[in-house]
């Protein structure tokens, strides 16, 4: 969902060329609010302040009631959060007249926000607060925070902390909860439910205050390291139980972890549930600030009924189906019982980090003897285990889990979802940036490119792939994606009219010849915290793409459409033209939107100030992929900011050599000539001369170009080798051939052969006659 606000013209527009460039969001001021109010928040980035249009929230529950200029860098919004808005994180983008800024986050509270007040970094000297309350503030380096409130006996006592979860910067928090006489009562620094972020929950030993420190955990910040501490009576339970239900189905849900004891909820899950889905546990002190996550999919539930560690004790159930458990205390397992049949398939998938479980649970599968058929531990480097099993016979089989470690407590819950394999695509969105999540902005009256990844399980055969609603005005056109392949272009455009406006759509693939149904999964990450060698530390992640319809761009590039075929091992030179306008003359990089397997193309290639044109070099290796291409340049230049276009689709034909060549080995001395003669095997005709080159020669020989002709089954080289030329083996050598077809270059690169260069032998020397012996002569 997303608000739009029509603005009156408050400010002068600059003119075109300034205007074109995309706006980006860095952060927001306050970062967050509480349900049922409005807040006035200030949105700052470069650009962001230049024509502002609207918010684009992904989530319900958030309105926009006012958009304000405050200078080119700054905006200020007026929110009104609904009262029944789901508390935690809520993902948004802005809409300028240039563009679509990057994803941040807005984090909506369920108790009424104050601001930290310095000093308050001694123990002595803490901020009062209520406890109901949530604490705007910020940790520099080596800054201790401190906070007190009142509480009763028995009271419950919830602290939990949004630091991490910002994405401003790598802030790990840590949180004490303390008597007033310092005595710890609590503390925590990661969770398993919060990741990097902590949280406690504890009910007061006795009447009185109680202090809560919030530091970073090795006693660093910054500027940057912003936090938002809830502090209140609210339920913090750890999990629930039994982490996932049918899709629009009634789910009764024991919370874990609370320390006021576990309860139960009746809750109904959405169809479909949203991704990332979490709900939020409530009580009569409030509800909690993040939810638990729980999952929605169309198995029924299988509940454990202890005792179930032993083989003859395991819980029975049918497949397909979830079973779910908790592994209560260390050195258990749990297992379940089911029946099966000869040549069916399943997918096991254990799911338990993916719902924020402490458990780094084993997965096993057994016959009825108890043998071990199948296990897995992780997938693919994630904790969660997961395998597929063919079934050799009909009979009963058990399923087995336990932790790793071997390890257990109350709240290491776990779901087994064993399915049947599905027909499904996997879509990406790919970075035009790497480690920026791309946003698709078209220009009026021009066109952009993008490129998706597809990947397939299950399923093969060509697919059909797009985007779903786009604004009034834009259109789009995608080629069938071949079955071989997993990467198509789609090409979006914009008429000249089109209003000014934005779309967060859906991306869909299925079949062309729709001979089966395809889950279609579509997922886009983007990296807020990175770590050491940029692995990723806290992304946020939607299932819609933002499309938006800009301001003209002040400059058009075309393909001027290839007359010639690229060949495999060989080269070609892409020209691109541009149209430049309202003055704009500067740098348009040009690079092309994707390099087809085994071809190469230059990324570096620009249409400089004062000139209309350039060509973008193309190398092929001898296996690329040789076929009918569709390919899109795509450009980009600063107008005060970057501005992108894109062509439209051009046809590149790859295809295999029109010849081959045999190389002998030749040897020679320096100083003497030798003829270079190579074998030639014609596989398509060509129309008049070829030209030869002779490539990779040492230095000291020489020789000149030659000419072929579709007849020709010899060239030969003659080459001139100087007495001083260098001596060796010379195994580089290749012929670069060059056909002119419908008056363009067809530049095949064929290789190789061997020059053995050797140095003269010594001049022979005269034999000496003997002296004459002693005695007559005859």
């Amino acid at each position: 969902m997303f608000m739009r606000f029509s603005l009156a013209l408050i400010f002068l527009l600059p003119a075109a060329v300034a205007a074109a460039a995309a706006p980006r969001l860095d952060n927001l001021q306050p970062q967050g609010g509480q349900r049922g109010t409005e807040v006035a928040v200030t949105l700052i980035g470069g650009r962001i302040g230049q024509d502002p249009q609207e918010v684009m929230f992904y989530d319900p529950g958030i309105s926009v009631k006012g958009i304000e200029r405050i200078d080119d860098n700054q905006m200020k919004v007026v929110l009104a959060i609904a009262a029944d808005c789901q508390p935690g994180i809520h993902g948004l983008r802005v809409r300028t007249a240039t563009g679509v800024t990057n994803l941040r986050t807005f984090h909506v509270g369920t108790l009424p926000e104050i601001v930290e007040k310095e000093p308050n970094n001694a123990f002595e000297s803490p901020q009062p607060i209520d406890l109901g309350a949530v604490v705007n503030g910020v940790v520099t380096n080596e800054d201790v925070d401190y906070f007190v409130v009142d509480a009763k006996q028995g009271e419950r006592i919830s602290v939990e902390v949004e630091g991490l979860r910002l994405g401003r910067t790598f802030f790990d928090p840590a949180v004490t909860i303390f008597d007033e006489k310092r005595f710890e009562v609590a503390s925590a620094d990661d969770s398993p439910l919060l990741q990097q972020d902590a949280y406690c929950t504890v009910l007061a030993p006795k009447d009185g205050k109680y202090l809560i420190e919030l530091r970073e955990t090795s006693y660093r910040g910054d500027d940057a390291s912003t936090y938002r501490l809830h502090v209140g009576k609210f339920s913090r339970p750890a999990g629930a139980f039994p982490g996932g239900g049918v899709p629009g189905q009634p789910l009764e849900v024991k919370w874990l972890g609370d320390p006021a004891g576990e309860k139960s909820e009746t809750v109904t899950l959405p169809s479909p549930a949203p991704l990332g889905y979490r709900i939020s546990a409530s009580d009569e002190n409030g509800a909690a600030p993040t939810g638990v996550p729980l999952r929605a999919v169309d198995l029924p539930n299988v509940i454990e009924a202890e005792p179930n560690k032993e083989l003859d004790q395991a819980t029975r159930g049918e497949v397909p189906g979830a079973f779910c458990g908790i592994i209560g205390e260390a050195e258990d397992w749990d297992r379940f019982r089911f029946a099966a049949k000869k040549g069916e398939v399943f997918d096991f998938n254990l799911v338990a980090r993916e719902i924020r479980s402490p458990l780094d649970g084993v997965l096993r599968l057994r016959n009825a003897k108890g043998d071990v058929l199948a296990a897995a531990d992780d997938n693919g480097g994630k904790p969660d285990a997961y395998f597929r099993y063919t079934f050799p016979e009909d009979g009963e089989y058990v399923v087995e889990v336990e932790d790793h470690l071997r390890q257990g407590q109350p709240t290491y819950l776990y779901r087994v979802e064993i399915s049947r394999p599905q027909a499904a695509v996997d879509l990406v969105l790919e970075e035009r940036q790497q480690y920026e999540a791309t946003e698709i902005v078209v220009p009026q009256g021009n066109r952009m490119a993008i490129m998706i990844t597809a990947n397939r399980a299950d399923v093969g055969g060509d697919l059909n792939v797009g985007l779903g609603e786009l604004p009034a005005g834009v259109t789009q056109e995608v080629n069938p994606l071949a079955a071989d392949y997993n990467r198509v272009p789609v090409l979006l455009r914009a008429a000249a009219d089109a209003p000014l406006a934005g779309k967060l759509t859906t991306v869909t693939a299925e079949l062309v010849d729709k001979s089966q149904p395809l889950v279609s999964r579509f997922k886009q990450q983007t990296w807020l915290i990175r770590g050491s060698n940029n692995v990723p530390v806290w992304n946020h992640w939607t299932e819609r793409a933002a499309v938006a319809v800009a301001q003209p761009a002040p400059f058009t590039v075309s393909i001027v459409a290839p007359q010639a075929p690229l060949v495999q091992s060989g080269a070609k030179g892409l020209k691109v033209v541009a149209e430049k306008r309202d003055g704009f003359d500067g740098r348009i990089a040009v690079r092309l939107l994707f390099d087809p397997p085994g071809l190469s193309s230059h990324q570096g290639i620009g249409i400089e100030p004062g000139q209309t044109e350039a060509v973008i070099p193309m190398t092929t290796a001898g296996n690329a992929w040789a076929r009918d291409w569709k390919i899109i340049v795509v450009a980009e230049a600063d107008v005060n900011g970057p501005v992108r276009t894109s062509t439209e689709f051009a046809t590149l034909k790859l295809v295999p050599p029109y010849l081959a060549m045999t190389f002998p080995p030749v040897a020679t001395e320096q100083g003497k000539p030798i003829d270079y003669p190579i074998a030639i095997q014609q596989t398509t005709p060509f129309e008049g001369p070829a030209t030869v080159e002779l490539v990779g020669l040492p230095p000291g020989v020489t020789t000149s170009p030659q000419e072929i002709t579709k007849d020709s089954t010899e060239v030969k080289f003659p080459l001139a080798v100087a007495a001083d030329a260098r001596v060796g083996h010379h195994r580089q050598l290749y012929c670069q051939v060059t056909i002119t077809q419908n008056g363009e270059p067809v530049v095949h690169t064929i290789g190789t052969g061997e020059l053995r260069i050797d140095e003269p032998l010594p001049p022979a020397q005269t034999a000496q006659q003997p002296p004459p012996s002693g005695g007559e002569s005859s």
